[in-house]
């Protein structure tokens, strides 16, 4: 690849997830009724313009699970999405439920702000017969100037308890705010923070715990790619980064560390008798 394409590509990444613009997906869950349609659910996730939304919803008979990805191109978009689904089938010589399961892909082309209307089951009356009474999603697509603010957020709303409804913001990490802790007993080191970009060249860093202190060489990488096929569909590992741990002079890990960016502390034993606690945030804006 030549450099300047190289260099293209990795403007166009910090672009996507830089201040400036935001995507929306304005999102309501509705139900055919005698009268007018009844609204189950709603919400929006929002975000970078490189944010994907992570849809759930699932009932005593189906469920369905899809990841929404939006392409901008110019005063339009390709919206397309993975959607795997459940569904109740009957149940075994042992009364057992039986589920079918299935995976597929759909795509549209729209212009800012149109609204889809999505059937997780089908658009033909077989499919909706398929789903808990033909529900539909309706999905509405947004973008603003946003000014300093990068991060996703989710918000949504369930009107019927009989449902189970979750939007979740999908972004995947182009650098992360690591807080690195040693822990041993009661005793805890001073928090050293750092700013990481996954794929670039080892650290090292220096913890002090209980006047001793420990080295170790660290790396943020992307974690394995997902096996099934449905953490696959559903990019289930899109906004998970890996912490690789080391000492300075053993080239084999010591382990490695996962997690999303919600500031939830992972602990890795060391060798030392030492625990390693690392903590995954959203870096501030630059």
């Amino acid at each position: 690849m030549a450099l300047s394409s190289f260099s293209s590509i990795l403007l166009t990444l910090a672009t996507l997830q830089a201040p400036g613009t935001r995507l929306t997906y304005r999102v309501r869950v509705i139900e055919p009724a005698a009268v007018a349609p009844r609204v189950l659910a709603s919400g929006a996730v929002s975000g970078p313009l490189d944010t994907d939304m992570r849809l759930t919803l699932r009932t005593d008979t189906a469920e369905v699970e899809a990841l929404f990805q939006v392409s901008p191109l110019g005063d339009t978009l390709s919206l397309s999405a993975e959607f795997y689904t459940r569904r109740k089938v009957g149940r075994s010589r042992r009364g057992l439920p039986l589920w079918a399961e299935d995976i597929y892909r759909r795509i549209v082309r729209l212009t800012w702000s149109d609204t889809a209307r999505i059937y997780p089951f089908g658009t033909g009356p077989a499919g909706r017969r398929a789903g808990p009474r033909g529900i539909w999603v309706e999905l509405m697509l947004e973008r603003e100037f946003a000014g300093g603010s990068a991060r996703p957020a989710e918000e949504f709303d369930l009107a019927d308890s009989t449902r189970d409804f979750h939007l979740e913001a999908v972004v995947r990490p182009r650098r992360a705010r690591v807080t690195l802790n040693l822990m041993r007993g009661d005793t805890v080191s001073g928090p050293r923070p750092m700013d990481l970009i996954p794929e670039e060249p080892p650290r090292v860093v220096q913890l002090v715990l209980g006047g001793r202190a420990t080295r170790l060489v660290v790396s943020l990488t992307r974690p394995e790619p997902p096996r099934s096929p449905r953490a696959r569909a559903l990019a289930l590992e899109a906004d998970v980064v890996c912490l690789r741990v080391s000492a300075p002079e053993a080239p084999a890990p010591l382990g490695v560390v996962c997690g999303r960016l919600n500031n939830v502390a992972r602990q890795l034993p060391l060798p030392t008798g030492d625990t390693l606690a690392a903590t995954f945030a959203w870096p501030g804006p630059r």
